[in-house]
């Protein structure tokens, strides 16, 4: 498995334009959430498949990010963030001249492709620049900035789709793609230090020194698992509040984006643990929280006594206990592997849009919306603290 050394990286990119790479997958994902039941009047078609808009750009993450990994660790960061940009507004630029399901879902599904490169590669660049030492805290600021877009996203979206015009929020998406395209032009320096041959050998060795590691599958599952399943409530969302609790559909933003604040708090108490509690104990409190929370919102659907400012309160509290998994666990993943950091990121981003994506699919079935999301979520976040566990034996 050949590797050759490149010059030092000639420079550190902005914090900035990374948040806006990694951030683009996700608005894609969470500013459309509001406009789920206009998008389907629109185009015709029943709830469950109108959720299959959210779960085909999920699926369409987590296919992405582990061939982007070795791509980059190929041929360096900076063109293949360039082509996936380029991906992302072709896939917009396709949505928004969809006419039918098929079609938007084509387009979606382009756009997701595009948009797990900057995930992907957002990670893998903090984790070049700041090195070992560092990748923890760098990891975590770059997840608590990035999870400011999101927690706002559903709210602008909701103001966009409130006259139907769901469309108009693909028009945005592909302005901040085109600016971002622009800006990585301009502003993105090349930071991997190795390139490593790309082959399918070379692929499968990669990929297998991955799986060999039972920490690092243990870690990487469990973090991923522990911080998107939420994505189920997602979907769910717009059913469970205005289906069953009569919350007006121009508020179901403010239900969606608000909880991301708490996914913001748990990646900043992430970043303030480090040097206080090791791993391990950080893990395990994020992983027994979400146990506890999404327990009690089960307990509540079954008793009929959740109401829209419980449900809140639950979910934002889960979202708390994500961000503490998900910082945490990524950055000692990639720790665990830094001469695979490409391959390890993208090993993890597409573990999170897998679950994601199930979770979101799970929370379909059923006639009682928030029953069908509080089932997913408590065998979601057992199933979570078990992998973590089982990562720790090893540790």
């Amino acid at each position: 498995m050949a590797e050759t050394d490149t010059a030092t990286p000639i420079g550190r990119p902005p914090l900035w334009l990374l948040v806006a790479l990694a951030s683009t997958g996700t608005l894609a994902m969470h500013m459309f959430v509001p406009a789920l039941p206009f998008a389907a009047s629109t185009l015709g078609v029943g709830s469950q498949e109108s959720q299959l808009i959210l779960t085909v750009y999920i699926l369409g993450l987590a296919v992405g990010q582990p061939i982007y990994g070795p791509i980059a660790d190929a041929f360096g960061r900076r063109p293949v963030v360039i082509a996936a940009m380029t991906l992302y507004a072709l896939g917009t630029l396709a949505s928004i001249m969809a006419a039918s399901l098929p079609t938007l879902l084509s387009g979606r599904l382009l756009q997701a492709l595009g948009g797990a490169g900057g995930i992907t590669l957002a990670r893998a660049i903090v984790r070049d620049v700041s090195g070992p030492d560092g990748s923890q805290k760098d990891i975590s600021l770059l997840n608590l900035i990035m999870l400011t877009a999101p927690a706002i996203s559903p709210v602008i979206g909701a103001w966009i789709a409130a006259d139907g015009s769901w469309r108009g929020i693909f028009v945005f998406l592909l302005v901040l793609a085109t600016a971002v395209l622009l800006l990585s032009l301009q502003l993105l320096p090349e930071t991997a230090r190795h390139r490593k041959r790309l082959t399918f050998r070379t692929l499968l060795e990669d990929f297998r020194r991955l799986a060999m590691k039972r920490q690092f599958i243990c870690i990487a599952a469990g973090g991923a698992l522990g911080s998107t399943a939420t994505y189920g409530y997602f979907a769910a969302a717009p059913y469970i509040l205005t289906g069953q609790m009569d919350v007006p559909p121009s508020n179901v933003g403010y239900f969606v984006g608000g909880i991301l604040l708490g996914a913001i708090s748990g990646t900043l108490v992430s970043r303030l643990r480090v040097g206080h509690m090791s791993q391990n104990s950080f893990l395990r409190f994020g992983g027994l929280l979400a146990v506890a929370v999404s327990g009690t919102f089960l307990g509540t659907a079954l008793t009929g006594v959740l109401a829209p400012g419980l449900l809140f309160v639950l979910t934002f509290v889960l979202m708390f206990a994500a961000g503490c998994i998900s910082a945490t666990a990524l950055a000692a993943s990639l720790d665990s592997v830094p001469d695979l950091a490409g391959s390890a990121a993208g090993f993890f981003g597409a573990a999170q849009m897998v679950f994601g994506a199930l979770s979101t699919f799970l929370v379909s079935f059923g006639d009682q919306p928030d029953l069908s999301c509080a089932l997913t979520l408590f065998a979601a976040a057992i199933l979570s603290l078990t992998l973590l566990h089982l990562g720790q034996l090893r540790g």
